[in-house]
């Protein structure tokens, strides 16, 4: 009988110790590791393994017919079975609410006023607790959810110098220069302006096969040709994401860093001079009471030293210290996912709390996670304008705010849930703000559209306005700021000359700001204001990245 309970155990250890004796280079042993990490040492493993273990002993003392037959030992296997299942159930179904309960201790949901919360928190505010815990309503469910009150800040965020879509293609450009090297899309960043350095968007250039390495980094400003730095000469590189054998990125991680995870989307480059050099985020399994949850485990640099890979581990990384996120996209958008279940699994199940991105093609597929930053904080953020889950409405009730230029090894960032007023002007429906954008057009730059420009991905610049682009084959022609609210006068900016249509006069709007700033009313400031910001950031884009 002892031989039967051994035999999964044993070809298990066969199977690692081929991977990690014979053929260490691939990694696969820590597949092993990671699945012994998660499931038997803090898991449900060792409920399994007695499940198996007894269901073999049923086996042999009811079937095998050379033992005597043995009532008592019998019995005792049998209850012990049906309690070794039990156990395995209860792991099972609490599983995925344990995993809510993580997220959600780090989910503060924001409202103007606690005692008159907007509809779309109800389900949680009904029956809470009043100033329970450091939190205005604490929800009495078996996951709790904690409601404070604040506004979303006003300010907004800083407007992209151009579009995903206009990225990808402009990128997507930059790699007929280097055979069996391509753009990664899944790479593609919007890397912000700071200090002298202008916005733009990146990707990876990937090798692939045994023989070609990464390529480099390429980078878009939002108009003309893309530019890159590549993994040549003194940045030469021995390694790449598409890679097989001895060419694999993902073999060596795997290799170097055990229980270390990524993925792809959270992967992205920048040119620091001359030098390309790619940016991994990480996350790693975590304890967590009965199982394990996905947390940020930092994040890894790829630079290249004279034909050979150089890695560097950073298990902390301050807020500033590179261009881009190192908060993993992807765990903001399980942070954002898991939000559903701060009201519990009924409210979750039954009436579908929480929320959810848009899934209007005004936003051309790019609905989530921008990365944005803080026009007050200078922090970039992932945010996320949400609808209400459930629901087949367009209307943004919420916002979901995670900061993404810091992270702390098995520290999740908190996550700010901003759910709006009923009343308030910020709650737009996105279809309704691409259809008064192609009836502005339509009026005021007919051309534009009648010669076969495409309106594409709005994205928020402080809630109440939007900025949208049109393009024209794949190029960026011209930009749309525009407010949900007509509060503020509808821009349209013309960024490559090339483009058909004409750019409609602004004469009205850029001639007040030549008057007396005493006489002019607040409307006209703030139209000032936004023109002179936007002229500084046309001009600034037109000289491109320095």
């Amino acid at each position: 009988m002892l031989v039967f309970w051994l035999v999964p155990p044993g070809l298990i250890g066969l199977y690692w110790l081929f991977w990690a004796v014979v053929a260490p280079g691939f990694g696969r042993q820590n597949g092993i590791r990671a699945w012994y990490f998660n499931v038997i040492q803090h898991g449900a493993g060792p409920w399994w393994f007695l499940t198996y273990a007894f269901v073999v002993a049923l086996v042999v003392l009811v079937v095998d017919a050379d033992l005597d037959p043995q009532p008592a030992l019998t019995m005792i296997s049998g209850l012990l079975l049906i309690g070794s299942v039990v156990m395995v159930g209860v792991y099972v179904v609490n599983e995925d609410k344990n995993v809510g309960r993580f997220y959600a201790g780090a989910t503060t949901l924001y409202v103007h006023d606690p005692n008159q919360v907007p509809a779309s928190v109800h389900l949680l505010a009904d029956g809470g607790h009043r100033d329970t815990d450091g939190c205005a309503i604490k929800g009495d469910h078996d996951v709790f959810g904690c409601i404070q009150k604040a506004d979303l800040p006003t300010a907004g965020w800083e407007p992209r110098v151009g579009s995903l879509d206009g990225a990808r293609i402009a990128l997507t450009r930059a790699t007929g220069a280097q055979q069996a090297v391509s753009l990664r899309t899944e790479t593609i960043t919007y890397l912000n302006a700071k200090g002298d350095t202008t916005g733009a968007w990146s990707g990876v250039l990937d090798g692939t096969g045994i023989n070609v390495p990464l390529g480099g980094v390429a980078t878009w400003s939002g108009q003309g040709n893309a530019t890159q730095c590549t993994f040549s000469g003194d940045y030469g590189i021995d390694r790449a994401f598409g890679g097989s054998r001895r060419n694999s990125l993902p073999n060596l991680l795997r290799e170097r860093f055990p229980l270390i995870g990524y993925d792809m989307s959270d992967v992205w480059g920048y040119c620091d001079g001359k030098e390309p050099i790619v940016v991994i985020p990480v996350t790693m399994p975590m304890p967590w009471t009965h199982g394990t949850v996905t947390a940020p485990a930092g994040v890894i640099t790829v630079r290249g030293d004279h034909g050979h890979v150089k890695l560097d581990y950073l298990t902390d990384v301050a807020a500033g210290t590179l261009p881009g996120p190192v908060y993993p996209k992807s765990l903001a958008a399980l942070q954002r996912q898991q939000t559903k279940w701060v009201a519990g699994r009924e409210n979750m199940n039954r009436n579908h709390f929480g929320f959810d991105p848009a899934n209007s093609a005004a936003q051309t597929g790019n609905i989530s996670e921008y990365l944005l930053r803080d026009k007050t904080t200078g922090r970039l953020q992932w945010v996320t304008p949400m609808t209400l889950r459930g629901s087949t409405s367009q209307l943004f009730v919420a916002y979901s705010i995670t900061p993404a230029d810091e992270v702390h090894r098995a520290n999740l960032n908190h996550e700010s849930v901003y759910a709006l007023d009923d009343t308030d002007p910020r709650r737009i429906n996105i279809d309704n703000l691409d259809a008064d954008a192609r009836s502005w057009l339509a009026s005021n730059a007919g051309t534009v559209m009648s010669n076969g420009g495409k309106l594409v991905e709005f994205t928020p610049i402080d809630g109440d306005s939007w900025r949208g682009f049109v393009e024209f084959n794949g190029r960026v022609a011209y930009r749309l700021d525009i407010s949900a609210s007509r509060t503020v006068p509808t821009q349209l900016v013309k960024l490559d000359d090339t483009a058909p249509g004409t750019q409609p006069p602004q004469g009205p709007a850029n001639a007040d700001c030549g008057k007396d700033i005493a006489a002019l009313t607040p409307a006209q400031l703030a139209q000032c204001a936004k023109v002179f910001v936007d002229e500084l950031a046309n001009r600034q884009a037109q000289q491109g990245p320095r």
